[in-house]
């Protein structure tokens, strides 16, 4: 199947820029085309394709990983650069024809290139191959699945690498969770802090409250007087009667 045909059996009736990953390996393709729609694309896969050339690669801002392995590229890594690949963090060119360090110097142009895989390339037999590279691009953090101690890179760091290709997608998911959630906040807030169930007070509630107030204290004020008063007349008279 040629490159395109299998761009069109993937993607089928979804949008080009809603489209995040393409995973075309063994296409037969000497050249990458087709892709100039997909804006927004995070991760391509064009391994064992047959590719001899990079020239005419898309502008892809948003890719985050590329695998070209197992091609026959050997120089031209410019195409890259003029592809505007600022955000690309990952890249295997593992089993091509690249020769030179200075093939190579391109790459450091990528600023957020931080895993190159070169493995079965002929440059890795130049002498201080990877010293040469890690001086070439600074910010690289592993090359060839080893980082510029020799550390062996750990799944780990795999998994982050794996996790930032949905970073947009998953802000964008986030950022509509929370806009529901202040909605209900706010919804919930003026229930609770707004009117009670018997609503707002006014002045005739008031001036109720205190008739209403003023009639109970009066009656219980009277019977309780007016049983104290005849409990002392009771007393009185006993009194009387004694002294008689």
């Amino acid at each position: 199947m040629d490159l395109e045909a299998a761009i069109a059996a993937q993607t089928k009736d979804t949008p080009p820029d809603q489209v995040t990953e393409l995973v075309l390996d063994t296409c037969k393709a000497t050249k990458v085309s087709g892709l100039e729609k997909f804006s927004n694309l995070k991760s391509l896969t064009l391994n064992g394709c047959g590719l001899t050339t990079l020239d005419g690669f898309p502008t892809l801002p948003e890719l985050r990983r590329l695998e070209l392995s197992d091609n026959n590229i050997s120089e031209g890594l410019e195409a890259l650069q003029d592809a505007a690949l600022f955000q690309l963090k990952s890249l295997s060119l593992a089993g091509n024809k690249f020769a030179t360090l200075e093939d190579l110097d391109p790459l450091s142009s990528l600023p957020n290139l931080r895993d190159l895989d070169l493995f079965n390339c002929p440059v890795t037999e130049v002498e201080n191959y990877r010293q040469g590279l890690f001086d070439i691009m600074p910010n690289l953090k592993h090359l060839d699945g080893f980082d510029a101690d020799d550390n062996e890179k750990e799944e780990d760091d795999e998994d982050e690498d794996e996790d930032d290709i949905d970073d947009d997608n998953d802000d964008d998911l986030l950022d509509s969770e929370v806009g529901d959630g202040e909605s209900d906040l706010g919804e919930e807030d003026f229930d609770e802090e707004g009117s009670s169930a018997r609503g707002p007070t006014t002045d005739d509630d008031e001036s109720e409250q205190g008739e209403a107030g003023e009639s109970d204290l009066g009656e219980e004020g009277e019977s309780d007087l007016g049983d104290e008063g005849d409990e002392d007349d009771e007393d009185g008279h006993d009194s009387k009667r004694r002294k008689a």
